[in-house]
């Protein structure tokens, strides 16, 4: 439910120009890419529940819950993870478990910043 007029959505903003250039010596970019690899394989996942226009029409709300439970999640699989990481068997298991929960975190956290700048009016220029 969206009490906000969502027909005038701005397109996701392009990368700078170049700006492969720019993380070409990152020793972090990386790990970004990789983390990010895995939040399109989570998004992909959950396809069937929604896309882009989905999280646009959300009320901003149910995305900050969605957020606060994806932490819940999260916290609860590094705790049990970290009983379970000593013993060798689980611990590869249980590192997937943390990182696919930290990338949930990190797609609604993804969907609110979008959701914020797509209702950025478009200036006269663009």
């Amino acid at each position: 439910m969206s009490n906000d007029n969502t027909t005038n959505i701005q397109q996701p903003m392009a990368p700078p120009v170049g700006s492969s250039d720019l993380f070409g010596d990152s020793t972090t970019w990386p790990l970004v890419l990789e983390f990010a690899k895995r939040m399109e394989a989570k998004l992909e996942k959950n396809r069937h529940k929604g896309n882009r226009e989905g999280w646009l029409g959300d009320d901003i709300d149910d995305l900050l819950d969605r957020l606060r439970e994806e932490t819940v999640e999260l916290d609860t699989a590094i705790c049990i993870g970290h009983v379970r990481m000593n013993e060798s068997l689980n611990a590869p298991f249980m590192a997937q478990q943390i990182a696919d929960e930290a990338a949930d975190v990190a797609n609604f956290a993804m969907m609110i910043s979008d959701w914020h700048l797509a209702r950025v009016p478009k200036s006269p220029n663009d």
